[in-house]
């Protein structure tokens, strides 16, 4: 059973590593029948020495080798065992190392020239073999990566995977309470519930829905984990407020979803721009706005800016137009 083969991208590191390790171990093989003291995993560290006429620190090294720092070291550390190459501080910063190869090293690499020559011509033959341009391949992958790398789109994909999860709908009287719940909960947390909020928590419906506003929630399963109300201002203007999610569902996309929901109900009732008040305490939310399009309105006025609170933070806009 070819289990990795069956498992297609989801094993594609292991089986790359396992290609690699075959290619390694033929190095490997090869330098032992020329009782040669070498091993594949050393050659572009070596060789890059080889072809430069000065000292390289090790920075510089990991940087052109696309490698870390410590596994410069690494490799340096068995090299210097051998003589083949020197380890001496920066005569400027005594804080970093240079790297160089010695007259041993030289001539090592001058016999092993054309060993290399053979293991080119075996890559080659391998890879033609098989139908397969490898050098153009890793070299778009490699280029691809430069632009995103794999954990980043990893957890884009998992974003997006929570995103789906959550279920937005509108208000319904049953969900009234979740609506006062939930924003006490969080007001509670970060400032202090007042005689405002509370005529808004405990009717919604009046204060929100009948002028001309919305009330959405966040659903996970059968639970409501979220909630954010859109406030009319006046014909062309709508304001997110009310948003709360709670604690065990944040970093799930429940904000980002109620947002974007809300954001196109605003549409569909014709909206123009809509307004927010946020706090830079509140670094997700602040993030999560301006990825989708806020940008700070210090003069925008909003229904929120009469709580005391508003003190502390500031407006933000989003032109619709």
């Amino acid at each position: 059973m070819d289990f990795l083969s069956e498992l297609g991208y989801l094993a594609i590191a292991s089986r790359m590593k396992g290609l690699t390790d075959r290619l390694l171990r033929g190095g490997s093989e090869a330098y032992r029948s020329l009782d040669l003291d070498f091993e594949p995993r050393w050659f572009t560290l070596f060789y890059l020495l080889y072809t430069e006429d000065s000292p390289l620190s090790i920075q510089v090294i990991a940087d052109g080798l696309r490698v870390s720092h410590p596994a410069v070291i690494q490799t340096a550390h068995r090299l210097v065992k051998r003589g083949l190459i020197r380890s001496f501080r920066d005569e400027v910063d005594r804080r970093k190392r240079r790297l160089a190869i010695t007259p041993k090293g030289k001539e090592l690499a001058a016999s092993l020239a054309p060993v290399w020559n053979c293991f080119q011509a075996a890559s080659a033959e391998l890879f033609e073999s098989a139908g397969v341009d490898m050098l153009d391949a890793i070299q778009r992958v490699e280029g691809k990566l430069d632009k995103e790398e794999m954990g980043t789109r990893i957890i884009r994909k998992i974003k997006d995977m929570q995103a789906k999860a959550v279920e937005i709908i509108d208000f319904s009287p049953e969900y009234r309470d979740a609506f006062r719940k939930l924003n006490e909960q969080w007001l509670k947390k970060y400032f202090e519930v007042e005689e405002a909020d509370e005529r808004i928590l405990l009717h919604p419906e009046e204060e929100i829905i009948d002028v001309g506003g919305s009330v959405l929630f966040a659903r996970l399963g059968r639970e409501i984990v979220g909630t954010a109300a859109l406030l009319k201002l006046d014909a062309g203007t709508y304001e997110i407020a009310k948003m709360a999610v709670t604690p065990k569902a944040q970093g799930k996309q429940v904000g980002r979803r109620l947002t974007e929901a809300a954001i196109a109900k605003a549409r569909d009732k014709g909206a123009e721009k809509i307004v927010l008040r946020t706090d830079n305490r509140l670094r997700a939310a602040v993030g999560l706005y301006r990825k989708l399009g806020f940008r700070a309105a210090p003069k925008e006025a909003t229904a929120s800016g009469r709580f005391n609170r508003s003190r502390f933070g500031y407006a933000m806009k989003l032109d619709l137009e």
